[in-house]
């Protein structure tokens, strides 16, 4: 899958989270309308930061979402595959070599896919912070 606008705003709630001074919950709500975006979409981004534990949430009148694990432990990685799975450079890298008997870029892009992977294995949410 390739980067999308959820991978966007799940990164930039993120580091909105990171950045509380006092690490207190933020309302789904709120980042919504910080990152001018719709509070049905920020809600299920946070659902899904949720269920892969990078996120917790707080109900009730002073509820909403903090970090889930300290910021230097989270990595931009998780919190991509946590909205929309595998990030690859193209899509046949997701499911291996393509149909094709030579594909003729297929070495250019393994090479891609393997830096892109070390990168997001070493960017942490608190490099952004």
């Amino acid at each position: 899958m390739l980067l999308t606008k959820r991978n966007e705003y799940a990164l930039q709630a993120m580091i909105l989270l990171a950045r509380q001074k006092d690490g207190g919950p933020v309302p789904a709500s709120a980042l919504a309308k910080k990152l001018k975006t719709t509070p049905a979409f920020m809600s299920k981004i946070a659902q899904q930061l949720s269920g892969a534990g990078l996120v917790r949430s707080q109900k009730g009148k002073n509820g909403g979402l903090f970090l889930g694990r300290p910021v230097r432990k989270i990595l931009v990685k998780q919190i991509f595959t946590a909205v929309d799975g595998t990030l690859s450079v193209s899509a046949c890298m997701g499911e291996g070599r393509c149909q094709h008997h030579v594909c003729p870029i297929y070495p250019a892009l393994t090479k891609l896919q393997k830096d892109l992977d070390r990168r997001l294995n070493s960017a942490k949410l608190s490099t952004f912070v």
